[in-house]
């Protein structure tokens, strides 16, 4: 019985982390979107890094609160766009919340002020290759790197900590995506807002 015990505490950590990291084979009738958004910050922070630029950080507050509603208007709509609305949905509710949310969750103390910085949006067509979560995180960061404009939200934006007018800075960015259909085709729209909290 101890042996077991033992085989198991062994067993157990490691199955949670193939997971975490991205193994874990999707099923498309039960898809952890959850894993999916926070792998494709995962993802867009192993770019950020190869270029020695401050990283995102995953907000479950602005996912829940900004990219959820948007990118179920897309998948709604099976069109890809930004709608309107995107800065009403920041209330002063909800930005005093992601300030909490950054000093409870990354300990990044102080934040006084939040900004909508850039939002970025795709359809990626699920083929048979992407197979796993992090295939397809993956395959959701290099589709956003062919673009100029998203490829700078994805490595660039906000890239120190210190800004040029010497304030410091902390990003919290939300992520959505949905399985659906767009132009015959199936495969995952997906809402990235990248949300800076000022540290004055």
């Amino acid at each position: 019985m101890k042996n077991l015990i033992l085989i198991l505490m062994f067993i157990l950590p490691s199955v949670g982390f193939s997971q975490r990291d991205g193994s874990k084979v999707m099923d498309v009738n039960n898809i952890d979107y959850r894993l999916l958004d926070s792998l494709i910050i995962v993802e867009i922070n192993k770019v950020r890094d190869s270029l020695g630029n401050i990283n995102m950080h995953y907000s479950r507050l602005v996912s829940d609160n900004i990219s959820k509603p948007r990118c179920q208007k897309l998948h709604a709509e099976q069109h890809v766009y930004h709608p309107d609305g995107r800065m009403e949905l920041y209330s002063d509710k909800l930005e005093s919340l992601i300030m909490k949310e950054a000093s409870s969750t990354y300990k990044f103390k102080g934040g006084v002020d939040v900004v909508d910085g850039f939002e970025i949006c795709l359809f990626k067509i699920k083929t048979y290759k992407l197979v796993t979560y992090g295939d397809i995180a993956l395959s959701i960061v290099d589709l956003w790197e062919t673009s100029p404009d998203h490829c700078f939200v994805v490595r660039v934006a906000y890239d120190k900590q210190i800004t040029e007018t010497n304030k410091e800075i902390f990003l919290m960015s939300g992520v959505s995506t949905k399985y659906g259909v767009w132009d015959g085709y199936e495969g995952f729209y997906t809402v990235l807002n990248l949300t800076v909290v000022y540290k004055y």
